[in-house]
């Protein structure tokens, strides 16, 4: 499977490239979510793309994957966050969900096995976020 991760945390974005990898996926880690555009517009060959809410540049996660469902309308796409999921994401059943940060190689696992029929909220209830707490 190809996946793209799109995670200006470094430490995370590793961790998830890392981890896809071992699970024998193909994995794109753009450092911005322009460098995201870029690249799914010289190569729109992906089949899930992973977004976390807060992007570089004061972009959020639902913004960049509007765009994406525009221009690579066949990816299914996966906001995560951990703070909760926001008000303007919509969720679309086999092709666009959410995901609660933390999560683990299990849930990765879990979210990345079901075909698109099958995609559905895969989180905690929401949350709002601890005071302080900007991810």
């Amino acid at each position: 499977m190809k996946v793209l991760v799109l995670d200006c945390n470094t430490w995370v974005s590793r961790g998830l490239e890392r981890t896809l990898r071992v699970l024998g996926h193909e994995v794109r880690c753009p450092a911005s979510a322009s460098a995201a555009r870029a690249t799914l517009e010289a190569d729109p060959a992906v089949d899930v793309i992973l977004s976390a809410q807060h992007l570089d540049a004061g972009e959020r996660g639902t913004e960049f994957l509007r765009w994406a469902e525009a221009h690579v309308p066949g990816a299914r796409r996966v906001l995560i966050s951990g703070t909760h999921c926001p008000p303007d994401f919509v969720e679309q059943p086999g092709t666009q969900c959410f995901q609660a940060k933390p999560f683990g190689r299990g849930e990765l696992e879990a979210l990345l096995a079901l075909s698109p029929t099958h995609l559905h909220r895969r989180t905690s209830p929401a949350r709002e976020p601890a005071e302080g707490n900007t991810e």
